[in-house]
């Protein structure tokens, strides 16, 4: 009688089956002898009692060195943490920047601030000063005007003005006109020729006037001086007249 596929395949699954199942009871059984000696082993090698207690002090002594280092290391680790002003800048504290740059950064502005008044009170630039000539002189070039061994001809009208470097913070200036000469004594003296009072506002920066030229009629050495109210000598210029 001729078989089926179907027969074949059944009979091919069957006999698979009883060869796995032969094969699970054979590991099964090769497990079972496994375990059995390896529980008689550690009957025969269990240690004495005090061999145990001895065995166990031994191994815990590195678990316990390992216990203490790790202590040694965080408790490192915290100081550095909680440290003050010394603590490294890997442990710093990234908000607030480290003291010595906060001392830099107040010196370089101290050393701005202090340039800033230097230039503001003591530059060439805002110091009261005379500028002269025999011209009308404007402010906007004034400061292109030399302010010394100044010489003018005579017979010329000398314009004036002076730059304050800053308000005038006056309501009132004289200009004083001397001409300076040597006695018979050789002793220099300064003769006052001429003088003009002028009212001014305390907020202007600068003023203009001048001096006729009959003051100039002949060769001599003079001097402008600008005066407050109280006397105060503002500013002066020498020059010539030839």
């Amino acid at each position: 009688m001729k078989k089926s596929r179907k027969d074949i395949f059944r009979k091919a699954v069957a006999d698979n089956l009883s060869d796995k199942g032969q094969e699970s009871s054979e590991l099964g059984d090769f497990v079972s002898d496994m375990r059995r000696s390896r529980s008689e082993n550690e009957q025969d090698a269990s240690p004495l009692p005090e061999e145990a207690a001895k065995s166990e002090g031994k191994n815990d002594l590195p678990q316990q060195k390992e216990e203490k280092e790790t202590g040694r290391i965080m408790e490192s680790r915290l100081k550095r943490l909680t440290a003050g002003p010394s603590q490294p800048a890997a442990f710093a504290d990234d908000d607030e920047p480290p003291r010595w740059r906060r001392y830099a950064v107040f010196g370089v502005v101290g050393l701005l601030v202090l340039s800033l008044m230097y230039w503001a009170f003591f530059s060439p630039g805002s110091r009261p000063t005379i500028y002269l000539s025999n011209t009308a002189i404007e402010e906007t070039t004034a400061k292109n005007l030399a302010t010394t061994n100044l010489s003018f001809p005579r017979n010329k009208t000398v314009y004036l003005l002076f730059s304050s470097g800053g308000r005038l913070g006056q309501e009132k200036l004289i200009t004083r006109l001397t001409e300076v000469y040597s006695d018979s004594s050789n002793m220099m003296k300064e003769e006052t020729m001429a003088q003009i009072e002028g009212s001014v506002k305390s907020n202007w920066r600068y003023f203009t006037t001048q001096f006729q030229k009959e003051n100039f009629d002949h060769a001599g050495r003079f001097r402008i001086h600008v005066l407050a109210p109280n006397g105060e000598v503002l500013a002066s210029q020498e020059f010539r007249v030839q």
